[in-house]
C-alpha cells in the first residue's frame, strides 16, 4: 500500500486537485463529532481523510511505475520477389543467431514478415519458437510501412523497445520514411540490416504502349522501352490478340532481331487494325545468350488498343462431347438467327478461353447458351458481373437442363446481375433433392480448408426447399454424431456455411462409419425425389460394407466420388471408382485444389433437377409491350417444350411469362443493371424445347431485337486518351477537341475502373487544363485496368452523353524492375530513428542495450485503492457509532486471556466455593433468634458480629469477582421474617430497654463514687 512518491504515476492527474478539500473536511468532522470523547473523535477524523485521499487518487489513476531493462526487439523480415531467396535465408539464420543472445526471463523476441501483406509470425516472448517463416501472401509487393506499423503494435510499455528490419529496401506501397517519424517520436530505434544484390546481367522491359483508342481500319503504333545492363543481342516476339506477328517476313525465325545498346532502347511497330472491339499486344524478349538475362519475369511488356464501333456477340455453351452436342446444335442456330439480322457472332465453348475484363471489351454482348456454372470460375464468374454492371456490357442467359439454379449458378455474381431469382422460394409442390457430404481432411495440408470451401460451394448451388447435410469423421456427441449439418431443407444458406466453417476434419478410418448415417438419413427422407452423396478422401480408409451398396442400389441413392490428396499424396482410386459405379455416380481425380468447387458444382446439379418443368406449354406476353417483342402480336407465339423454375424480381419487366396455379413463371424477363443490361429466357435448348421457335419466322426477329437492346451502344467519342504507369501509380490523360479543334471545356468525365482481380472503384477526371482532364490510381499488380467512362457535355437538352472504354497493362510486378538493393533508403530509415546500421554478421548486437533508455514498468494501483477506502470507510463508521470504554476493553481482554491460559481455574473456584461456604454460615448464626434465658452479647460483641458479617459479605464480593462468568454461584441473601407484634412482646421490650438503661446508669454512677 505505501509507495514512495518517486513510484507513483498518474494516468489523469488533475484529480489530485480534490486533495485540497482535506481542510475542509477536518472542519466539518469537528463540528459534526462534538459529542465524541477526544480519543474517538480525532480517530475517526483520520479515517475520514484517509478515505477522502484514497478516492482521490483512485481517481486520478494512481501507477505504480518501477525501472527495468528488459528489452524487447521484433525483427521485420522482407519476404517479397525482389529478395533473392538465398539472401531471405541469411536473414532468418540473423534472426537465429540473435535470439541466442537474449535473457530468458527479461527479453523478448518478436517476428513480422512482411511482402505485399504483413504477418506476426511470432508474437514477442522469451524465445523463438518458429524455425521458419510462413510462405508469402503478396509476393509481387514490398508493404515496408504496414510492416512498422504492426511491428510498433506488438510493444508492451514495459520493455524496452526495437525494431530490427531486414529488407533491401525497394518498397513499391507505402512511405516507410513517413511511418519512421512516428516511430522516432516514441522513442523506438529501428536498426536495419540490408540484403544486398545486384543483377549485373539484365535486361528489363520497362514499357510497351499503344493507344488507349482508335478506329476501324486504322494502323496504330506501338512503342517499346527496353532497358539493358550490357550491349545484348536477341529478338522481339508480338501477339496480337495471343496471336504471334510475323514482324521479319525475310526470316525463317519466328520474332524481330534486335540489339540493345547499354541503358534504355526504345522501339516502334506500326500494327494495323482492323475489326471493333479491345485489341491486346504482348511483346516478349529472348536473348540470344540466355545468361546475358538473369530474371525472365521482366522480358515482357502488355497494352490494348480499344476500337470503337459495332460490337460482335460471344455464344458460350458446352460441347466437345456427345452428351453435349445438341447445346452447340442449339448454339448454332442461335448464332444463324443473329448473322441473318447483320450481326456478328463468335460461337466458343464455355471455358475453354479464359475470360477477363479486356477480353469481354470485344464483344457488345455475352449469350450463356445452356452453360453450367461448373465451366467457368470464380473468377471468370465475377468478371461476367462486372462486364455487366460496371463497364456496360450486355448479358443473355438462355435456359436448359444446365442452365439457371438448375445449372449451379445459385447465389454467383451472374445472380445478382440477372433480372430473375434462381430460387423458387414461393413454390409450394416442388419436389425437393436430398445431397449428402461426406467430407475427408485425407492428411493433405489445408485440409480442412479445402473441404469447406468446396462444401461450401456446393451448398450455394441448392435451392432453399433442397436437403442437405455435412458429415466429417469428427464425432459431435450425442444425437449429433458425425453430423456437422445434419440432413435438413436449405432455407437459410448463411446458417449452413457457418456451421460448415467451423468443422475440423479428422483422419477417417472406416468409410462406412460416417456413409452409414448419411444413407439411413435420406432413406428417412421420403419427399425426397432425387438423392445423392458426395465423398470427398484419399480412400485410403476400408471401403463401405456390401451391404450398404446394396442398400444405396435399391434405394436409388447415388454416390459420386472425388479423390483428393495430390501431390505425391497416395489415392485408392480403385476403390474410389468402385463405389461410384456401384452406385451409378461418377469418379473424379482432379490434380489441383481450384477445380475441387467446380466438381462439386456440377455434383450439385444432380439434385436441383427439380427446378426443371418439362410440360409443353405456350407462353403468354406479360403486361405491357416491351420494345424487344414488338413484332410478336400479329400472330401466335409457338410452344415450348420446358422451361427453368425461376421468380422475377421486384424491379424486372416480364415479356414472356407461363400461367400456373402457383401464379406466373417467368420466361423472358428484362432490365438495366447498373450500366449495363441483361436478360433472362429460361427455355431454350432447340432441338428439344424449342423446336418448333427454331422454325418459327420470327424466330430471327425476336432475339436480334432482343441483342440489339441488350447490347453496348458503339462508342462515337472522338478524345485524345493516354494512359502510362510510373511508380506503382497508373495515369489516364484525356484531351477533349470539338470538330472545329476547339478545346471543350467543363465537361463531366466519371465511370469506374476494374482491376486485375475484377474489383471496380469509381474514378473522376479533373479538369487541369483546356480541353485536358486527368486522374491517377493505384496501379501496383500486375494484369490490365479497365476504365469505363461516361461523359457529358453541356447542359439541358442541348447535352451530350456518351461512354468510352479504355484502359492500361502492368505485364509484371515492380518487384522485377529493381536490380539492385536500396541502402539509402534504409540509412535514412535508421537515421531518423536514431538506429543503428548493422550487418549480418552483427546479430549478437540486437539485443545489446546500446542506445536504449531504461523502460518503466508501470502497474495500475486503483482497485487495491479502492479496497482499502471501503475498509477504512467501514472503520470511520464503527468509531463513530460504537462507544467503547478502554478500562472495560482491558478488563475483558484479561478475562478473555486468562479463560484462554486456563491458569489457577481449579484453584479459584475452590477458594471460591469456600468462602460463599464461610459467608452462609456466619450470615444463619447472625439470623438466628435470641433465646429466652439465653445471655445475650454486649454492645461491643454485636458490633464485632456485624462487622466479621460485613467482611464476609466483602469476601464473598471479592471471591465473586475474581471468579468468572460460568463459575460465579448465584447467592441468595438471607432475610429475616419480622416475628409478629403482640401487646406483650411489645411491653416486655420495653421493659427489658428500661432495665438496660437502669444498668447502665448504675454502673456510671459506682464508677463515680470509685473515683
Amino acid at each position: 500500500m505505501m509507495l514512495a512518491m518517486d513510484t507513483l504515476r498518474f494516468e489523469a492527474p488533475g484529480y489530485l486537485v480534490l486533495l485540497a478539500t482535506l481542510p475542509l473536511v477536518i472542519v466539518l468532522a469537528l463540528r459534526s463529532m462534538s459529542g465524541l470523547d477526544p480519543v474517538r473523535r480525532v480517530l475517526a477524523i483520520v479515517l475520514r481523510c484517509a478515505v477522502v485521499a484514497l478516492m482521490v487518487l483512485a481517481l486520478a489513476g494512481a501507477l505504480r511505475a518501477s525501472r527495468t531493462d528488459a528489452i524487447s526487439v521484433v525483427f521485420v523480415l522482407d519476404r517479397s520477389s525482389s529478395v533473392p531467396r538465398a539472401e531471405q535465408g541469411k536473414a532468418f539464420e540473423f534472426v537465429r543467431s540473435a535470439a541466442k543472445a537474449l535473457r530468458p526471463t527479461k527479453d523478448r523476441v518478436g517476428v513480422v514478415a512482411f511482402d505485399g501483406a504483413s504477418a506476426v509470425e511470432q508474437l514477442p516472448m522469451g524465445a523463438l519458437g518458429i524455425d521458419r517463416l510462413s510462405e508469402p501472401i503478396e509476393p509481387d509487393k514490398t508493404g515496408l510501412a504496414a510492416a512498422l506499423r504492426m511491428a510498433m503494435a506488438l510493444f508492451t510499455g514495459d520493455t524496452s523497445r526495437r525494431i530490427v528490419v531486414l529488407s533491401d529496401g525497394n518498397e513499391n506501397v507505402g512511405q516507410a520514411l513517413a511511418e519512421a517519424d512516428t516511430i522516432a517520436a516514441a522513442g523506438v530505434p529501428v536498426d536495419v540490416v540490408p540484403l544486398r544484390y545486384e543483377h549485373g546481367d539484365e535486361v528489363v522491359f520497362e514499357r510497351l504502349s499503344a493507344p488507349a483508342t482508335a478506329t476501324s481500319d486504322e494502323t496504330i503504333n506501338l512503342h517499346m522501352v527496353l532497358r539493358s545492363q550490357r550491349p545484348t543481342r536477341g529478338r522481339i516476339l508480338l501477339y496480337h490478340n495471343d496471336r504471334l506477328i510475323d514482324l521479319d517476313p525475310s526470316s525463317s525465325s519466328a520474332g524481330y532481331p534486335v540489339e540493345l545498346d547499354a541503358g534504355p532502347n526504345r522501339l516502334t511497330i506500326p500494327v494495323p487494325l482492323r475489326v471493333a472491339g479491345a485489341h491486346r499486344f504482348r511483346a516478349l524478349f529472348e536473348p540470344e545468350n540466355p545468361a546475358q538475362d538473369t530474371i525472365s519475369s521482366n522480358n515482357e511488356g502488355r497494352a490494348f488498343t480499344v476500337v470503337s464501333g459495332q460490337g460482335r456477340v460471344l455464344i458460350l455453351t458446352q460441347g466437345g462431347t456427345a452428351d453435349t452436342a445438341d447445346d452447340m446444335d442449339s448454339a448454332r442456330i442461335l448464332a444463324r438467327a443473329l448473322e441473318s439480322e447483320k450481326l456478328v457472332c463468335d460461337v466458343q465453348i464455355a471455358g475453354a478461353q479464359p475470360l477477363d475484363q479486356v477480353s469481354l471489351l470485344e464483344y457488345a454482348l455475352v449469350i450463356l447458351s445452356n452453360v453450367p456454372a461448373n465451366l467457368l470460375s470464380d473468377a471468370e464468374r465475377q468478371a461476367l458481373a462486372v462486364y455487366v454492371r460496371d463497364l456496360g456490357g450486355g448479358l443473355v442467359m438462355i435456359g436448359g437442363d444446365d442452365s439457371f439454379g438448375a445449372g449451379g449458378w445459385l447465389d454467383t455474381p451472374v445472380e445478382e446481375v440477372m433480372p430473375v431469382r434462381f430460387d423458387v422460394k414461393s413454390k409450394k409442390q416442388i419436389p425437393k433433392g436430398a445431397l449428402a457430404l461426406v467430407m475427408h481432411a485425407c492428411e493433405i495440408p489445408q485440409g480442412n480448408y479445402v473441404g469447406q470451401r468446396v462444401a461450401i460451394a456446393a451448398v450455394k448451388t441448392l435451392s432453399s426447399q433442397d436437403l442437405v447435410g455435412v458429415l466429417s469423421y469428427q464425432w459431435q456427441g450425442g444425437d449429433q454424431g458425425y453430423w456437422i449439418v445434419p440432413l435438413q431443407e436449405v432455407r437459410d444458406k448463411t446458417r449452413v456455411i457457418s456451421l460448415v466453417q467451423g468443422m475440423s476434419m479428422g483422419d477417417m478410418p472406416d468409410l462406412d462409419a460416417v456413409m452409414r448415417p448419411a444413407v439411413e438419413a435420406l432413406l428417412a427422407r421420403r419427399d425426397a425425389a432425387t438423392r445423392h452423396v458426395i465423398v470427398s478422401s484419399d480412400f485410403d480408409p476400408a471401403p463401405p460394407r456390401d451391404d450398404l451398396i446394396k442398400t444405396m442400389k435399391d434405394a436409388g441413392i447415388t454416390c459420386s466420388t472425388v479423390c483428393i490428396g495430390f501431390g505425391g499424396h497416395f489415392i485408392d482410386v480403385n476403390k474410389a471408382s468402385w463405389i461410384a459405379t456401384q452406385t451409378g455416380g461418377r469418379v473424379y481425380t482432379p490434380n489441383d485444389y481450384s477445380k475441387l468447387p467446380q466438381i462439386f458444382i456440377k455434383e450439385s446439379k444432380i439434385v436441383r433437377r427439380s427446378l426443371i418443368n418439362e410440360t409443353p406449354f405456350v407462353p403468354e406476353v406479360g403486361g405491357g409491350m416491351p420494345s424487344t417483342i414488338s413484332g410478336l402480336t400479329g400472330e401466335g407465339v409457338p410452344e415450348l417444350g420446358g422451361y427453368v423454375l425461376t421468380t422475377a424480381k421486384p424491379l424486372a419487366e416480364v415479356a414472356l411469362a407461363h400461367s400456373t396455379e402457383d401464379g406466373p413463371d417467368p420466361v423472358l424477363t428484362q432490365w438495366r443493371v447498373g450500366l449495363g443490361k441483361a436478360v433472362a429466357f429460361t427455355s431454350g435448348m432447340w432441338t428439344r424445347w424449342g423446336a418448333a421457335w427454331a422454325g418459327w419466322p420470327k424466330f430471327s426477329k425476336l432475339w436480334s431485337q432482343l441483342a440489339r437492346w441488350a447490347s453496348r451502344p458503339s462508342e462515337a467519342a472522338k478524345f485524345d486518351v493516354s494512359t502510362s504507369v510510373q511508380g506503382g501509380r497508373g495515369r489516364i490523360q484525356l484531351d477533349a477537341l470539338d470538330k472545329n479543334a476547339d478545346s471543350i471545356n467543363f465537361m463531366t468525365l466519371t465511370g469506374t475502373l476494374v482491376g486485375p482481380d475484377s474489383d471496380a472503384r469509381p474514378i473522376q477526371l479533373i479538369q487541369t487544363g483546356p480541353g485536358r482532364y486527368e486522374a491517377e490510381f493505384d496501379a501496383d499488380r500486375s494484369g490490365s485496368y479497365v476504365l469505363n467512362l461516361a461523359y457529358r457535355i453541356g447542359q439541358g437538352a442541348e447535352a451530350a452523353a456518351g461512354t468510352l472504354q479504355t484502359g492500361l497493362s502492368v505485364a509484371f510486378s515492380a518487384e522485377y524492375r529493381e536490380l539492385r538493393s536500396n541502402d539509402s533508403l534504409l540509412r535514412e530509415l535508421a537515421a531518423k530513428t536514431d538506429g543503428r546500421l548493422l550487418d549480418l554478421a552483427d546479430a549478437s548486437a540486437t539485443f545489446d542495450h546500446a542506445g536504449l533508455r531504461d523502460a518503466e514498468a508501470r502497474r495500475s494501483i486503483w482497485e487495491d485503492l479502492i479496497r482499502w477506502m471501503l475498509l477504512l470507510f467501514l472503520l470511520d463508521v464503527a468509531v463513530r457509532r460504537i462507544a467503547i470504554h478502554p478500562v472495560q476493553i482491558a478488563r475483558h481482554v484479561r478475562r478473555f486471556v486468562a479463560e484462554i491460559a486456563g491458569r489457577g481455574r481449579a484453584e479459584e473456584s475452590a477458594a471460591v466455593l469456600s468462602t460463599l461456604k464461610g459467608a452462609r454460615q456466619r450470615s444463619r448464626e447472625a439470623a438466628e433468634p435470641e433465646r429466652p434465658g439465653a445471655p445475650q452479647p454486649s454492645r461491643a460483641a454485636r458490633f464485632e458480629s456485624q462487622t466479621a458479617e460485613a467482611r464476609s459479605t466483602q469476601e464473598l464480593s471479592e471471591a465473586l469477582g475474581g471468579a468468572t462468568e460460568q463459575e460465579r454461584p448465584v447467592v441468595a441473601r438471607p432475610t429475616r421474617k419480622p416475628a409478629p407484634q403482640t401487646e406483650a412482646d411489645f411491653t416486655s421490650r420495653l421493659l427489658k430497654a428500661k432495665r438496660r438503661a437502669q444498668e447502665d446508669l448504675n454502673k456510671g454512677q459506682g464508677s463515680g463514687e470509685d473515683a
